[in-house]
């Protein structure tokens, strides 16, 4: 069967002439109060349905894993709605950073969606910030946050799964990339403008080269278990892409949007993919502001959003130790023969743009030691976890094992493409390493302003 026309509201007209003969037939006594304010919103923001979707109906539908309460996003979405200036803040991997988009800063899935914000919301000016993290996982990025997060932030698009599924942690109830990234989720949540957190999930290494399965993701269940306990909305590109997908017969795809080197990085088609679901949740959230506008509701909400109580109790009672060892465990995973840094500031100063340029980096600016009590144990856990495995499950454990070695190969070829990319001097692309990034504070790409080049 054919998919469905994914193109959404191409006619405004009859949706809006609808909506509001639909609101003006309810009780007055029920809606009264509120017809205005939707003539309103429903006349100024005609331009929010003005967007091809590029990817199937029933795709971005099943992209928009989880909404919540929403009242962060729903403020945003308000301020954008009544003409107010909002800051957008992507933080991310080699995604965020548009690598492998046809032309970086223009057709990425962050350039896209600006241009879109834009373009909907004409009266609201958009000031975009661009925060690539190269391949740094959470737990660096979360040490050094001042250089990704501008402190004015109010909506940020966190892209990290490519990252931290480089070392993924098959040790799913203690998990060190879980605990690093819920420290990143409430450290932007709990900034001074209470900023809205929209988990923007793209692929581990594989994923769209056939090589890894659908559930091999810190995805799930880790990541949606804290955007669960958060309240914080998640869009999916696995889940934007797969149905589209040339199956292998082992519960794999192959899909062409995606960089089949890596099996990771999304190419312009990806990239539009990535757009697609993050314009859709924007325009679902801008139609639910026309059934219950900004107000009280959301207010309240806001004022106790954060759980006191992490998910993980050490990510309160010793971050520190969270983050070494999660950034430990990285390290190694990249490089077996490197210590661990003694000083995680250190992290903050290094060159992710490859792991070429963050092995060499961290040889020339970081401490190490031999590991402590914790990080000591970190080479032992994968094959006491890979142990337990076998003795629940053999043939579980070997396909675990086996498509994650798959998956470091993969990491390996995608860095060998990068490195021979660099060589024959491809075209340059946004600064992604924490020191460059003041460019990214200006909202640059390419050297372009971001304002611009959209």
């Amino acid at each position: 069967m054919d998919q469905p026309e994914a193109t959404l509201y191409s006619n405004q007209q009859p949706i809006i002439s609808s909506c509001v003969k639909n609101f003006s037939n309810q009780s007055a006594l029920h809606y009264g109060a509120i017809i205005p304010q939707l003539c309103l919103h429903l006349l100024s923001s005609c331009a929010v349905y003005d967007w091809t979707f590029t990817t199937p109906l029933q795709q971005i539908q099943a992209s928009n894993v989880y909404q919540a309460g929403n009242a962060r996003f729903r403020r945003v979405v308000d301020k954008l709605m009544t003409g107010n200036p909002v800051k957008v803040v992507a933080i991310g991997g080699l995604a965020t950073n548009g690598s492998d988009a046809s032309n970086p800063g223009t057709d990425d899935y962050f350039a896209l969606y600006v241009k879109f914000l834009k373009r909907a919301f004409p009266r609201a000016r958009i000031d975009p910030v661009r925060s690539s993290a190269g391949i740094a996982p959470s737990a660096i990025v979360e040490q050094c946050l001042s250089s990704y997060l501008p402190s004015d932030a109010d909506l940020v698009l966190l892209e990290m799964i490519t990252n931290d599924g480089r070392a993924m942690d098959v040790n799913i109830v203690s998990g060190h990339n879980a605990k690093a990234y819920e420290m990143l989720m409430r450290s932007i949540l709990q900034g001074s403008v209470q900023p809205a957190l929209l988990l923007t999930q793209s692929l581990t290494f594989g994923m769209g080269n056939g090589s890894t399965p659908f559930y091999l993701t810190p995805e799930a269940p880790q990541y949606a278990t804290l955007s669960s306990y958060y309240g914080t909305p998640v869009v999916s590109l696995r889940n934007a892409i797969w149905p589209s997908g040339n199956p292998n017969g082992n519960g794999e795809i192959v899909d062409t949007a995606i960089e089949q080197q890596d099996g990771a990085m999304p190419l312009s088609s990806g990239h539009k993919s990535m757009a697609d679901m993050l314009v859709y949740n924007t325009q679902r959230t801008a139609e639910d502001l026309l059934l219950l506008p900004y107000g009280d509701y959301d207010r309240y909400s806001l004022a106790g959003d954060v759980p006191q109580n992490p998910v993980y109790s050490d990510v309160s009672a010793d971050p520190g130790t969270v983050l070494s060892n999660s950034t430990c465990w990285w390290v190694k995973n990249i490089s077996s023969d490197r210590l661990c840094p003694q000083y995680m500031h250190q992290m903050c100063s290094l060159d992710y743009s490859s792991v070429a340029s963050m092995l060499r980096t961290y040889d020339e600016k970081v401490e190490t030691s031999a590991p402590g009590p914790n990080a000591g144990m970190i080479a032992g856990i994968v094959a006491g976890v890979v142990g337990g495995l076998l003795i629940l499950g053999g043939l579980l454990a070997y396909c675990i094992i086996s498509k994650r070695r798959h998956a470091e190969r993969v990491a390996a070829a995608a860095e060998a493409k990068a490195a021979a990319r660099r060589k024959a001097g491809s075209a340059s692309t946004v600064p992604i390493t924490a020191t460059s990034r003041v460019e990214g504070v200006n909202g640059t790409a390419n050297g372009k302003d971001l304002d611009e080049s959209v």
